[in-house]
């Protein structure tokens, strides 16, 4: 596991990149750490939400190093943010870790 936390820069980019016409998503990257924890939001950050009919797809990117504990815990993951949406909204999360090290 990596000691780095996420940037604000990240966020911000993030957030750019998926805040137009994305209420889910939105709802979902606000309460990031209510919904998934501090631990896992410490390591990861919802990326953007790939819209597929009735299997959307959440994906998270993770620190450096903590992609395989992420992947490891995307099915409580899965059903934490569906939970939190009060229904089934996603079928799948899709884990990519960020280049480099992300202070």
């Amino acid at each position: 596991m990596s000691s780095g936390s996420l940037a604000i820069g990240d966020i911000a980019k993030v957030l750019v990149d998926n805040i137009k016409n994305r209420p889910i998503y939105l709802e979902i990257f606000t309460n990031w750490t209510e919904i998934v924890g501090k631990h896992i939001a410490s390591m990861s950050i919802p990326h953007k939400v790939i819209h597929a009919g009735s299997n959307n797809v959440l994906v998270l990117k993770t620190l450096k190093g903590c992609g395989l504990e992420i992947q490891h815990e995307s099915l409580h993951i899965l059903i934490k943010v569906n939970n939190f949406l009060s229904k089934n909204y996603f079928s799948q999360i899709k884990v990519i870790q960020m280049d480099g090290e992300v202070t």
